[in-house]
């Protein structure tokens, strides 16, 4: 296993299972922020008892950890009970699910930073490519994607379809 931070190796992935191995180890090395950009909380991906586990703990164990994601589209995973969703209105001052501006709906990459450092980028996210680079210690690169996040997350909103209704 690589050690965020420690390892500045960039390793390609292919497949569903590489990726999301990739995420869930990369989550579970995370102290302080995981900002995740993805189109649809890809379910192959991010609906894993082993995500949800990280995230849980990041948000429970590390005070002021700061959990943001970005999603064009949330429909699909509501509908199936996505793990991050139940998250989202569960941890609400700890993990945040917010819609990308119109300007930012064509964008098709998956990406997610850990701690500004580990990085994982897939440039193209579609059913069927799952070709993706993740490296646990690329302060450039991870910091150039978290950039970018931010710049999108200052213009999102957050995702009115995840809000719990209380009667």
């Amino acid at each position: 296993m690589s050690i965020l931070g420690e390892n500045n190796e960039e390793i390609r992935l292919d497949t569903a299972d590489e990726n999301r191995d990739a995420v869930i180890s990369l989550a579970q090395q995370a102290r302080f922020s995981i900002n995740l950009f993805t189109p649809d909380l890809d379910p192959r991906i991010f609906d894993n008892g082993g995500f949800e586990q990280c995230i849980f703990n990041l948000a429970r164990t590390h005070q002021n950890s700061n959990i943001r994601i970005l999603a064009h589209d949330s429909t699909r995973a509501l509908k199936q009970g996505h793990c991050l969703i139940r998250l989202a209105q569960k941890l609400t001052s700890s993990v945040f699910i917010h819609n990308p501006a119109r300007e930012h709906k064509g964008e098709l990459s998956t990406f997610m930073v850990v701690d500004g450092i580990g990085m994982l980028h897939r440039p193209r996210s579609s059913s069927n490519n799952y070709d993706a680079v993740v490296n646990f210690s690329s302060r450039q690169r991870a910091g150039e994607l978290e950039d970018y996040f931010n710049e999108i997350w200052e213009r999102s909103t957050p995702d009115s379809q995840i809000r719990r209704l209380y009667i």
